[in-house]
């Protein structure tokens, strides 16, 4: 391992970076390798500022604790609430047990503290390498996420896709109920004296609904003043892909020339852009607000998804990560 391992993997983030900006420029990919470019370079500076400097060591490792004792806290008391609120759902669940893992690596630090030993501590430093990786990872992501949810409509939209969550026994859930309301406003917006856009609701029965969504967001448009000539229904897709798939093939066999906007929930717009791309839909996709409570449970079930659409670069950096951490630690 070379003297400064951190700097060496700077320069390897940074020149990964720079590839993946010129060859995809808005995948969160080139934001991750920035940032942990960034880090690397950082947490060289703040180890052998901590060694030269004793207090100022302490300083930052309390500060990391609490920082990383609040999140872990922030993430257990918002699984519970939405877990009392709305019920035992796995990204709920999930969220509190997000919240259980970060106070865990925090009882293992407070353990190594108090019992000691290299191989342990070889253990710790690992796992909180490993743990701070995810850490960054998920608030680029959050960062990312809070960014891209805030888009424009394409201009000249003639069609709105609005994407297809829950429903609340016959109608549409308040997630659902604020792309709707999102959609109507695209449609509001519009110039004067051009034709009203063309909603086409997707969404497909799931087991414990009595409907299909796409049932439900047609009879919320038209109670909203929408013309049932207006609204296209697509109620055959089970999930984002083929919300995006079967949409596509029901708008290009309408209006030639149609320009596509595809309304989802803020958390929900990088990965449904990601998975558009990959289906070879052209669309642009904008996000609706969500209530604060949810949205940290939702983006964090989004991150997850996220870190397994592009597994091989999350895999391969953490396999580099992981070992400069814990050189250097242990230099």
């Amino acid at each position: 391992m070379p003297e400064y391992p951190e700097y060496l993997a700077a320069v390897v983030f940074a020149v990964a970076g720079v590839g993946n900006a010129l060859l995809a420029p808005r995948r969160l990919a080139t934001a991750v390798l920035f940032c942990l470019a960034v880090a690397s370079a950082g947490l060289g500076v703040a180890v052998r500022s901590a060694a030269a400097h004793p207090a100022f060591a302490t300083v930052l490792a309390v500060a990391a604790m609490l920082l990383a004792f609040a999140l872990g806290l922030l993430l257990l008391a918002d699984g519970v609430l939405l877990v009392r609120r709305y019920g035992p759902q796995a990204a709920l669940l999930a969220t509190g047990a997000a919240g259980c893992a970060v106070l865990a690596v925090l009882g293992l630090d407070v353990a190594f503290h108090v019992v000691g030993g290299e191989a342990f501590g070889a253990i710790v430093i690992a796992v909180n390498a490993a743990a701070g990786y995810l850490t960054l990872l998920f608030l680029v992501f959050a960062g990312y996420v809070f960014v891209r949810g805030r888009g424009n409509p394409l201009p000249g939209t003639t069609h709105v896709v609005v994407l297809g969550a829950g429903l609340n026994g016959d109608r549409p859930g308040p997630l659902l109920t604020r792309r709707l309301e999102h959609a109507l406003a695209i449609d509001a917006d519009r110039a004067p004296d051009t034709p009203g856009v063309v909603f086409v609701v997707s969404g497909g029965q799931g087991d414990d609904e009595v409907r299909s969504e796409a049932d439900a967001m047609a009879d919320y448009l038209r109670g909203r003043g929408v013309p049932a000539d207006r609204i296209v229904r697509e109620d055959r897709s089970v999930n984002t892909g083929q919300n995006l798939r079967f949409s596509a093939a029901l708008v290009d066999g309408t209006t030639p020339g149609h320009r596509v906007t595809v309304v989802t929930s803020g958390f929900h717009v990088y990965r449904t852009t990601l998975l558009a791309r990959r289906v070879g839909v052209p669309v642009r996709v904008v996000g609706a607000p969500t209530s604060p409570a949810y949205w940290l449970a939702a983006t964090l079930r989004e991150f997850a998804a996220i870190l397994w659409l592009d597994r091989l670069l999350v895999g391969l950096s953490l396999l580099l990560a992981v070992p400069v951490a814990t050189a250097v630690f242990e230099h």
